[in-house]
């Protein structure tokens, strides 16, 4: 079993002007993934009672899910221009942060931290939860994106040598990468992210995925559209950890995989769709 652990979140997205609406999250987009993917999944979330209708359709899915009460639900707006790898994001309202309490519901071989905002998982919970799995995961999105007069603006993580090398996967896309290290060279950002002593780092951007465990991987995208966008990363990291953990692929192997999951996922807004599985299911991505 893998659990990822984080909020979900009604999402307003606003692309070329147009907003829609779709209640999601990165333990949405993961959870979904590795559940279509064939491994049991689980999701440790908060959000308010009368919301918690919004998000059956992970059950639908094949995913358990723990829903923690909080009087608030965390919502998003996402404001996309042209480049998928540029956007504003903005902290409508936030669910309660999670507390050393709410690890008694965690188990399985792998958990994923998939945090949306600075605090939600506070960082003291990474050591505990270490002690209790096997491989330990965690997006830079809930250690770097801060929330600032509502707006989600970009700091660099204080803490970040203390706590990375509890880490078996670090996740960051390029803005994350060059806010954690000071330089927009990609691979040089993963080296020194490494050199923390996170053990694998995956790294999404706007062409692709890059996987460094002191050795580089790379696979590109497909096709996709700017609308698919939103879930690049949470996909593409669950994917990897399929393959990875589950499936016992090489990391060449998982990252070729977790990139033709992702390009097949962008093809379409929301989550990774069963009709997608017969388009990843050829050998040809490997």
């Amino acid at each position: 079993m893998i659990t990822f652990i984080g909020h979900v979140s009604k999402d307003v997205n606003v692309v070329d002007g147009k907003r829609e609406i779709a209640y999601g999250g990165g333990v949405v987009m993961g959870a979904i993934t590795s559940s279509l993917l064939g491994v049991k999944t689980k999701v440790i979330t908060k959000c308010t009672r009368e919301d918690v209708s919004k998000f059956s359709f992970l059950r639908d899915n094949g995913v358990e899910v723990v829903f923690l009460k909080s009087p608030r639900t965390t919502s998003i707006e996402n404001r996309y221009g042209s480049d998928p790898d540029t956007r504003e994001s903005f902290l409508i309202s936030a669910a309660d942060p999670f507390t050393e309490s709410d690890l008694a519901f965690i188990e399985g071989e792998a958990v994923h931290i998939n945090p949306l905002w600075y605090g939600e998982f506070p960082e003291d919970l990474i050591p505990v939860l270490r002690r209790k799995v096997m491989f330990l995961s965690a997006d830079a999105q809930g250690f770097v994106r801060v929330p600032e007069n509502e707006k989600l603006v970009y700091r660099d993580w204080e803490m970040k040598e203390k706590y990375l090398k509890y880490l078996d996967l670090f996740k960051v896309d390029s803005r994350e990468a060059e806010t954690l290290t000071g330089t927009n060279d990609l691979r040089e950002s993963c080296r020194i992210i490494r050199s923390f002593g996170a053990k694998i780092i995956l790294a999404t951007h706007a062409s692709g995925v890059i996987v460094f465990d002191g050795n580089f991987y790379e696979a590109s995208f497909r096709s996709w559209s700017l609308e698919g966008r939103t879930g690049r990363g949470d996909t593409c990291t669950a994917a990897f950890l399929v393959g990875f953990v589950f499936k016992k692929m090489s990391i060449e192997k998982a990252t070729k995989f977790a990139a033709a999951v992702t390009s097949v996922k962008m093809r379409h807004p929301g989550p990774l769709r069963r009709e997608d599985l017969e388009a990843i299911s050829g050998d040809q991505y490997f």
